[in-house]
């Protein structure tokens, strides 16, 4: 959710609460007392209810845009883990095959019969293309 966003649904919220407020104002009071009382049921049940908490409370933005991952931290951790696992699996092979590149060209300049001085010759272009034909 962007910052737009969220203030917009700020101020939705705001008008309905003050929606409600203003109904409120013209219930008979037999009403108005028993939403009173299955408000107060309400929040004695909710009040008893266990909270999980996972990590501290984020503050401001923050603590909004983690809202919906605090419910499925066991997920996260397994998803953070395959992908942590992934990246090291691509990295090895990527590395593994440069390494094996590298020591091939080792293996084929100290085997050859020219001297590795002779690679570094400024001709040695052109005198290569000359023998491969």
């Amino acid at each position: 959710m962007t910052v737009e966003n969220i203030r917009k649904n700020d101020e939705f919220a705001s008008k309905i609460a003050a929606l409600l407020q203003e109904s409120t104002q013209e219930l008979d009071s037999m009403t108005a007392e028993k939403l009173l009382l299955a408000r107060k049921e309400a929040l004695a049940h909710f009040a008893d209810a266990p909270q999980e908490a996972w990590a501290p409370v984020a503050a401001g933005r923050f603590g909004r845009l983690l809202e919906p991952f605090s419910h499925n931290l066991v997920a996260g951790v397994a998803l953070l883990a395959l992908l942590v696992s992934l990246a090291g699996l691509v990295a090895w092979q990527t590395f593994g095959q440069q390494g094996s590149e590298i020591a091939e060209i080792d293996e084929a300049l100290l085997t050859d019969e020219l001297p590795i001085n002779a690679y570094l010759e400024k001709g040695f272009d052109s005198w290569a293309k000359r023998q491969t034909r």
